[in-house]
């Protein structure tokens, strides 16, 4: 909190211990603090989160990006750099909140276009201030709607970091994720509500050489896998482990007329 009220990287607050604090930056500091002792994340006190190497504008109206999400975006440009050539790349990002994934795709994939969708206003407008802010308007398109029905064409490559954790689990998190709003957390019963409906679209949505990258709960891989082979029954699927090695992305790559 000090660093981002004084402007100051850590080692420089640290090399000059006899700066002093302005008066308003005291009282401003009060009013920091105050909101983190209530448990009040400190992303939203602060304004942004960084997120693979950029700064993103957070309020309360999006999920604040973790760490483990950094796997599904680095299996993103994986497949999109290594498996899935072609002249444009078009890829979803589907829920995507603050905008995260769809920014870092547009800036490491720079002849690729990218939907970044989400369903509510408040949160494409703190999508939309960051697609600006990191000058990827010309390559990110936002869209409203439920999943995947903005859409105006198929993709190649659909990118979903949705809703997954069980209802009954939310009461149990920390204070501070509780803060965060529910609808971004809440998957339903058994979490999968918002993944079943996403893959019950897909058909029609993504392109018969497409893939489809979703991020779940480790526990959920044996369902999700029942779910794909449901929808796309000649694609082949595998996981991919976030940095504390727990299951965290599902692929379901698809093949002949998988997607159709």
């Amino acid at each position: 909190m000090l660093m981002n009220l004084m402007r100051m990287p850590r080692q420089d607050i640290f090399a000059n211990p006899e700066l002093e604090i302005s008066q308003q930056q005291q009282l401003d500091l009060d009013v920091m603090v105050e909101r983190r002792l209530t448990r009040e994340p400190l992303a939203y006190i602060l304004g942004y989160r960084e997120f693979y190497g950029i700064n993103l504008l957070v309020n309360s109206s999006v999920l604040i990006p973790r760490p483990e999400t950094e796997t599904l975006l680095e299996h993103a440009l994986f497949m999109a750099l290594k498996g899935m050539e072609t002249s444009e790349l078009v890829v979803a990002d589907v829920g995507t909140g603050c905008g995260a994934i769809a920014i870092n795709l547009a800036i490491h994939l720079p002849s690729a276009r990218i939907y970044a969708l989400d369903v509510a206003d408040e949160v494409l407008d703190v999508a939309s201030y960051n697609v600006w802010d990191h000058n990827v308007s010309d390559r990110v398109t936002l869209g409203k709607g439920d999943l995947l029905e903005p859409l105006s064409e198929p993709v190649d490559l659909i990118v979903a970091n949705l809703p997954y954790l069980p209802s009954g689990r939310i009461p149990t998190l920390q204070p501070e994720v509780q803060r965060e709003p529910r609808q971004a957390l809440d998957g339903g019963p058994d979490g999968l509500d918002h993944i079943r409906n996403l893959l019950s679209q897909a058909p029609g949505k993504v392109n018969c050489h497409g893939t489809i990258l979703l991020e779940l709960d480790p526990e959920q891989v044996p369902a999700v896998e029942e779910l794909a082979r449901q929808y796309f029954s000649s694609a082949t699927t595998s996981v991919e482990q976030d940095l504390a090695h727990l299951d965290r992305v599902f692929a379901i790559s698809l093949s002949g007329d998988g997607g159709n």
